[in-house]
C-alpha cells in the first residue's frame, strides 16, 4: 500500500512541523491557502530553523521550491577532455600530477567551485592556454579522510613535485594551500586542497564546525548551485561533471539560486555574495532565493546576534555567542571589501539597498538620495589627480575603505565609530568617523569671512581624508571651499622663505613665523603676486627701511 504524503499549510510553525516529523520519514509538502503545492521542507531544515530560534516562525520562510536538477548523463560531454582543451599545458600537467597522486592512494580528486563555473560560462569562447589564478581541489578519501587528512597529505606530496610553491596548512579545517608568487610559469597561482567535508553552524553567523564527508556533502555545504559544480580529475566510470543541484541549468538560465533554505540564516553574509555574483555575472537572483534573503533580513538575524553578544558580555556561563561577532563581522568586512573594490560596486550597492541588506551593516543604515550623491561625490574626489588621500602610515587610503567610510558616515553620529570598530576597520577610520560631526559643525560655521586666508587657517588643521569626507557630505558652498583648498590654496607657497628673509636683513626668531604667515595670507588673498610685491609688503608691514628690488 502506497504511503500517504504528509502535507502542511504554509503558515504551520516550525515547532508544529517538528512534531509532525516525529511520525514521518519523508519531507513535508507545503500547500498554499488554496491547497496548491508550493514547496517542501526537510527534517534537516526544520531542525536547523528550530536550533536557530525560529520555532515560532512559519515554515514558508524555510521551505525549498523544487526545481529541475542537472542534466542526465546521456547527453553530458566529456568534461575532463573539455577542461584539458581549455587549460594552459603546465596547469593541466599540475592537475594531472595531483590526480595521479590521489589515485595512487585510492582517493578521488575533484576540481570544484569558481573555476568550474567560469570554465562552463566561457565554454563557447575561443581561447587557449587559460591560466586560472585560483584553483580549488577536493579530495574524497572515503573513511581514510577523517583520520589522515587526505587534503593536507596530498598537498604535502604535491609540493615535493613543485618545491617552488609555498605550503600553508590549516589543520583545523583539513585544508592546505600551495602558493606561487611571480613564478615564471604559474605567475601568482593559488591551489587550495581540502578534504571533502560536511559542516554545521552551531549558531547563526558562527564559524562552521566541520567533519569529513563525501564529495556530495562537500558540494552541498556551498552557497549557490553555480558554485556547487565539480569536475572529477581521477578516473571513473561515471560522469566527469558532478551537478547534484542543477547548477549547470542555472548557469544557462543565468540565475543565482541558494542551495538550502536556511543558508542566509546560517551565514547572512551570503546575501552580499549573492548580489556580488549576480551583478558581476549579469545574472538575476532566483525568486525564491530573493524571498529567503528578504526573510533572513526581516528576521533581524544580524541584530539578534549583536544583541545576544552584548547581553552575554558578563555571562561566562554562556560562551557560545562570545565568538559570533568576530566570525560574522570578519566575513561581512571581507564581502564589503570584495564589493566596494570592484568596477560594479555602485550597481551592487543599489541592489543590496533594494533588498534591505544595508541594514546588515547597521540596523539604522538606509539608502536615500543623499547617500547616492555622496558616493558619487566621493568618486569625483578620488579622481582628482592632485588630491591624495593618505593614511597615517603614508599609504594611500584604499578606495574600498573610503567608500565604506562614506557609507558609515551616513549613520547617526553615535553609531559611526561603533560600526567601524565592529567591522574591525583601522583605528584611524573609527577616529575619523567619531570626530566627523564635530568637524562638520566647526567648518559649517567657520566661513563667514570670505577671504581665502581665513579659510586656510581653519582647514589646515584637518587631514585630507577628513576634508574629503566632509566635502562629499556638504552643501555646494562648503564643498567648493574645500575643493579649492585641496586643489589650489594648499599648494601655494609664499614668495619669500626664511633664507630670503635673512638675506634681506631680518634676523631669525619669533618674528619669522609671523612674517611668513603674513606673506602667505597676502599671497592667498591676492595682495601680492611676486617677490617684488612681497618686498614692498614687508617694507609697509615689517619695515627695515629696505628699498624694493629694482
Amino acid at each position: 500500500m502506497a504511503r500517504l504524503i504528509d502535507t502542511i499549510r504554509f503558515d504551520t510553525t516550525i515547532a508544529e512541523a517538528q512534531q509532525i516529523l516525529l511520525h514521518s520519514e519523508s519531507d513535508l509538502v507545503i500547500l498554499d491557502a488554496a491547497g496548491d503545492r508550493i514547496g517542501t521542507i526537510s527534517r534537516r531544515d526544520v531542525d536547523t530553523a528550530a536550533h536557530y530560534g525560529f520555532s515560532r516562525g512559519a515554515v514558508i520562510g524555510h521551505m525549498t521550491v523544487q526545481h529541475q536538477r542537472g542534466q542526465d548523463s546521456d547527453d553530458a560531454p566529456h568534461f575532463l577532455s573539455f577542461l584539458r582543451s581549455r587549460l594552459a599545458p603546465d596547469l593541466w600537467h599540475l592537475l594531472t600530477v595531483a590526480a595521479n597522486q590521489a589515485e595512487a592512494r585510492g582517493w578521488q580528486l575533484f576540481l570544484v567551485g569558481g573555476a568550474v563555473r567560469d570554465l562552463l560560462l566561457n565554454s563557447q569562447n575561443e581561447f587557449d592556454n587559460l591560466l586560472i589564478e585560483d584553483i580549488d581541489l577536493v579530495v574524497d578519501g572515503g573513511d581514510q579522510a577523517a583520520d589522515a587528512g587526505a587534503g593536507v597529505e596530498l598537498a604535502r606530496s604535491l609540493q615535493a613535485q613543485y618545491p617552488q610553491a609555498r605550503l600553508e596548512i590549516h589543520a583545523k579545517f583539513q585544508t592546505a594551500a600551495l602558493l606561487w608568487h611571480d613564478d615564471p610559469v604559474f605567475k601568482s597561482l593559488g591551489v587550495d586542497i581540502a578534504t571533502a567535508r560536511t559542516e554545521f553552524y552551531p549558531y547563526p553567523a558562527a564559524n562552521p564546525a566541520v567533519a569529513a564527508g563525501s564529495i556530495q556533502q562537500d558540494l552541498y555545504r556551498r552557497d549557490f548551485t553555480i558554485n556547487a559544480l565539480a569536475i572529477r580529475l581521477t578516473h571513473s566510470r561515471g560522469d566527469d561533471l558532478l551537478d547534484f543541484f542543477g547548477g549547470r541549468l542555472d548557469l544557462q538560465t543565468k540565475q543565482i539560486r541558494v542551495l538550502h533554505a536556511n543558508s542566509f540564516i546560517e551565514d547572512p553574509t551570503r546575501i552580499y555574495r549573492a548580489v556580488r555574483f549576480a551583478v558581476r555575472l549579469g545574472f538575476t537572483i532566483e525568486p525564491q532565493t530573493e524571498q529567503l534573503i528578504r526573510y533572513a533580513i526581516a528576521s533581524g538575524i544580524f541584530q539578534q546576534v549583536r544583541v545576544r553578544v552584548s547581553a552575554d558580555e558578563s555571562a561566562p556561563a554562556n560562551p557560545n555567542f562570545r565568538a559570533v561577532t568576530p566570525a560574522l563581522q570578519t566575513r561581512l568586512r571581507s564581502e564589503l571589501k570584495y564589493v566596494l573594490q570592484t568596477s560594479y560596486w555602485l550597481p551592487a550597492l543599489h541592489q543590496l539597498a533594494d533588498l534591505g541588506a544595508l541594514t546588515c551593516i547597521h540596523s539604522s543604515l538606509k539608502a536615500d538620495a543623499h547617500l547616492w550623491r555622496q558616493l558619487r561625490g566621493g568618486e569625483t574626489a578620488m579622481r582628482m589627480s592632485n588630491v591624495e588621500c593618505r593614511m597615517a602610515n603614508g599609504n594611500p587610503l584604499p578606495v574600498w575603505l573610503f567608500r565604506l567610510e562614506i557609507l558609515l558616515a551616513h549613520l547617526p553620529p553615535e553609531h559611526r565609530a561603533e560600526a567601524a570598530a565592529g567591522l574591525q576597520l583601522p583605528v584611524e577610520t573609527s577616529d575619523r568617523l567619531k570626530k566627523l560631526a564635530a568637524a562638520e559643525d566647526n567648518l559649517s560655521t567657520a566661513f563667514l569671512n570670505p577671504l581665502p586666508s581665513h579659510s586656510v587657517q581653519v582647514l589646515k588643521f584637518y587631514d585630507v581624508p577628513m576634508l574629503v569626507l566632509v566635502a562629499v557630505r556638504s552643501d555646494s558652498t562648503l564643498r567648493k571651499i574645500i575643493w579649492r583648498y585641496l586643489t589650489d590654496w594648499s599648494l601655494i607657497k609664499p614668495p619669500l622663505n626664511g633664507k630670503a628673509l635673512k638675506a634681506l636683513g631680518y634676523k631669525p626668531g619669533a618674528q619669522f613665523k609671523q612674517i611668513l604667515e603674513a606673506l602667505m595670507n597676502a599671497k592667498l588673498d591676492g595682495e601680492i603676486r611676486d617677490r617684488a610685491e612681497a618686498e614692498v609688503f614687508l617694507q609697509q608691514n615689517f619695515p627695515l627701511f629696505l628699498k624694493p628690488t629694482e
